[in-house]
């Protein structure tokens, strides 16, 4: 019985250390006015789940990942569902758009001291000068990615998308500014062009790729599901994606086209209508730390911009010149710039053209299969 007696006393006061611990994080994390859970809006595949672990583990916050397709659906599902995300991560271009709108709330610098670990050459971009609402995640280019089981050789080109021998297996993606930015660029010409006569060759191209090669147009996740099932055989893809497609697949290959290509930098940002904004600020601060940063980047195979990480990310990463490309090759790439009102028009004139012409074609193909009873 006292031996007992003593184990019970054991168990009992190492219970009351665990509560007092456990006591000691609840109270904190009440005092700071932070929940059990942030609801974290992002692209799919874009965090190692091991960080989210890691996070919950030392805070309790328990990490919900929802995604988006595009920056169009996040632009409505923050407008039209507030206070269902505490945290969003997405590209340069939308973070402007989305603080016009007043999507977006002030960062609160002094609880993010990791922000100090970003490199001082991703800060203070023309679409967010002072980061005041967003602060740089990873940065990646667009290139292209392609089967090399079905193409021997595509070529160093963009106009590889437009090879007819390619007909109804490339894609493009369906999104405005990258679609008519790689209309752009194949044409050697500046992908932030204001010039309607550059902006109509790009659509052309589109509209030519539509007609004669059967060019598809999908999301990112599209693109992915279409290399790797092999449905797709040549397709624009965000570095990062290609990578990762291409380690499950050994038949999945990619490249920076020799005219160069977009490059791109997603943010972490806080909506407007945020339930646990303290919560959203740990995160991110948590993601801004060396190793958490590291594993993201490592799993995602995109680049880290904070400076701090390099030393846990992986060799073969760094080494990796289509998600690393050197100074040669990056010095021919290109960042979109927040287009003026001007340039909207000639955008969505130019785009315009292009989702008619993809839904006269839908249009037609779906005539075609009721007349043989396809559909």
């Amino acid at each position: 019985m006292k031996a007992n007696t003593w184990i019970y006393a054991i168990l009992a006061m190492a219970l009351a250390i665990v509560g007092c611990a456990k006591k000691e994080v609840s109270e904190t994390i009440e005092a700071q006015g932070v929940g059990n859970k942030v609801r974290l809006i992002s692209w799919s595949e874009y965090f190692d789940p091991e960080v989210f672990k890691s996070f919950a583990k030392e805070t309790g916050i328990e990490v919900e990942y929802i995604t988006f397709e595009d920056p169009d659906e996040l632009e409505a599902r923050l407008a039209s569902e507030p206070g269902a995300f505490d945290l969003v991560v997405t590209d340069d271009l939308s973070i402007n758009r989305l603080a016009e709108l007043h999507l977006l709330q002030p960062l609160d610098k002094a609880a993010l001291p990791h922000s100090k670990n970003i490199a001082r050459e991703y800060m203070g971009k023309a679409f967010d000068p002072g980061n005041e609402v967003s602060l740089p995640y990873l940065w990646g280019t667009t290139l292209i990615a392609f089967r090399s089981d079905k193409i021997e050789d595509p070529g160093e080109s963009w106009k590889a998308l437009w090879n007819e021998e390619y007909a109804g297996k490339a894609m493009v993606f369906g999104d405005r500014t990258e679609g008519l930015g790689i209309g752009l660029i194949a044409n050697q010409l500046p992908i932030n062009s204001s010039d309607p006569k550059e902006l109509d060759v790009a659509s052309d191209a589109l509209l030519a790729a539509i007609k004669n090669v059967g060019m598809k147009f999908g999301s990112d996740a599209t693109v992915r599901d279409g290399l790797e099932s092999g449905e797709i055989w040549i397709a624009s893809c965000y570095s990062g994606d290609a990578a990762m497609v291409a380690e499950d697949n050994e038949n999945v290959s990619f490249f920076i086209p020799k005219e160069g290509a977009p490059l791109w930098m997603d943010n972490f940002s806080i909506p407007s209508d945020a339930r646990n904004v303290a919560a959203a600020h740990a995160l991110i601060d948590y993601m801004l730390r060396p190793e958490p940063a590291a594993m993201n980047a490592n799993f995602t195979w995109y680049g880290s911009t904070n400076r701090e990480a390099e030393k846990f990310i992986s060799e073969e990463l760094l080494a990796d010149e289509s998600v690393n490309p050197s100074a040669e090759v990056r010095a021919r790439c290109q960042f979109y710039y927040k287009s003026d009102t001007h340039r909207e028009v000639l955008l969505n004139a130019a785009w315009g053209r292009v989702q008619e012409a993809l839904r006269l074609r839908n249009k037609d193909a779906k005539t075609v299969a009721v007349k043989l009873g396809i559909e």
